[in-house]
């Protein structure tokens, strides 16, 4: 700081002192000098005039232009900035001194200078305007360095840097784009990255008018919010925005907690949405085997993984049994250790599985969508539940009751070895799901077989007694 300002504070703070003290040294350094003690005065005021100008130039330079300018942008200014930037102020100190110390006509100075300056910007006009918009830019801060933006409506991408000249964006494609900063100071800019990294993403999914819309809104909404991977941040929502020639249009939208995850999160939706509307059947081609699934629970059951491959004429004896139940979501729909000994399979809607970690802290273990079922060995083995099952939206669900199943077997005994080779199979594909559904050993299959069926006869013998007994 001394050597910059050290010398030229010194030469100010005499000059002043001469300027002050006026007469005390005025006098003899004009007989010295031999001048007028006016002309002497002058000449010091305008030394010290000077002087200031100098000062006022270098601060201007090096504090503000090359100093806080740079610091703020964190870019470096060309030079020739700096350089302007001190001609212009040395121009108006001169021009100063001039009119007020030796008070000449400087209309002729000021004429020159200021034809000269327009010359001069109009030859850098491009420059200076990219020079004080990065500046803006960098004040303003309408999007920092790492930032994802949108300008235009056109270029996309994550800012690499901000020059004082241009915006470096990288794009999608692993592509660079150097952006003018004169064209961003009239731009439309979007940025995904404020006020946090949220970002809210929207889809469009077409249902046929066969499907009712309370069952398309339960199973959109099911299916987003049990996408795999997606981190919600807030419940996603499902609305009917249009009535189209052969369908309605459904805009899901849904609020992750990275805008930079967003075409991650958009395709693990969609991908779950089109396996929740395969197993639905809710598809925009083709003839649609369910409307609504209250109206349909035998083809829901003939999806269900335990009743795959069963006889049609058994599937629609269960599907006549089943009890629709509707729950709200937040509310239980089986409680760990409730002995209810029934089987829950999903219509619509999506629920959870509920337990407990060491810390005692409730963790969710599984979920349940749309043809998946749970509370097998409730039914079957008569056994308490293991853990509590809470609807996390909406939820239709259809309830395979004891008596139900008691029913069946006393009327059709044969159905005992049919559920237990059913739950045999799945049991093992459970346990085993890198094995290819044909490749099942027989030797384990046989054990399981054994296994279930005994648990089905200790707990359902006496309607089998019964039915033997009537035959």
């Amino acid at each position: 700081m001394m050597q910059l300002y050290g010398r030229l504070g010194i030469a100010i703070a005499a000059l002043g002192i001469l300027a002050l003290l006026g007469k005390v040294f005025t006098a003899p350094l004009a007989f010295v000098f031999d001048l007028s003690e006016a002309s002497l005065a002058q000449l010091i005021l305008a030394a010290l005039w000077f002087s200031l100008t100098l000062l006022l130039a270098r601060v201007i330079r090096n504090e503000v232009i090359h100093g806080w300018i740079e610091r703020r942008s964190g870019q470096q200014v060309p030079p020739l900035i700096g350089s302007l930037a001190t001609g212009l102020i040395m121009f108006l100190g001169l021009c100063a001194i001039m009119s007020l110390v030796f008070e000449r006509d400087i209309t002729a100075l000021v004429a020159t200078g200021g034809a000269s300056l327009m010359i001069l910007g109009i030859a850098l006009r491009d420059i200076l305007l990219a020079l004080f918009t990065g500046i803006v830019l960098n004040v303003e801060k309408p999007f920092r360095v790492g930032d994802m933006v949108q300008i235009n409506d056109r270029q996309q991408g994550r800012i690499e840097r901000i020059t004082w000249r241009t915006t470096v964006l990288l794009t999608g494609n692993n592509e660079t784009i150097y952006i003018p900063n004169l064209l961003l100071s009239n731009a439309i800019i979007l940025n995904m990255a404020q006020p946090d990294k949220r970002s809210r993403r929207s889809l469009e999914v077409r249902i046929r008018y066969d499907t009712s819309v309370d069952s398309a809104e339960r199973v959109l909404y099911a299916a987003t919010l049990g996408a795999a991977g997606v981190v919600h941040v807030a419940p996603p929502t499902v609305f009917a925005r249009k009535l189209e020639a052969d369908c309605v249009l459904y805009e899901v939208a849904f609020t992750i907690s990275n805008y930079a995850d967003g075409k991650k999160a958009e395709h693990a939706v969609l991908k779950n949405i089109l396996q929740c509307m395969r197993d639905a059947d809710m598809t925009t081609q083709g003839q649609v085997k369910i409307a609504n699934r209250a109206l349909d629970t035998f083809h829901l059951v003939q999806q269900v993984r335990l009743f795959r491959g069963l006889p049609e004429d058994l599937c629609k004896r269960i599907a006549g049994l089943l009890v629709e139940r509707h729950i709200p979501a937040g509310a239980p729909i089986v409680v760990a250790g409730e002995r209810r000994n029934a089987m829950f399979i999903i219509g619509e809607g999506m629920a959870k599985r509920t337990g407990t970690d060491r810390a005692g802290a409730s963790v969710v273990s599984q979920r349940f969508m749309a043809t998946e079922a749970f509370g097998r060995k409730a039914l079957f083995a008569c056994q308490s539940h293991s853990a509590t099952v809470v609807a996390e939206t909406a939820v239709l669900a259809y309830e395979f009751e004891r008596r139900a199943l008691a029913r069946l077997l006393a009327e059709t005994p044969e159905l005992l070895e049919t559920f237990a080779m059913a739950l045999a199979q799945l049991h093992y594909r459970e346990t085993h799901p890198g094995r290819a559904e044909d490749d099942l050993p027989a030797a384990a299959i046989a054990r399981l077989v054994h296994l279930h069926r005994g648990q089905i006869e200790a707990n359902y013998g006496g309607q089998l007694a019964l039915s033997h007994s009537a035959a």
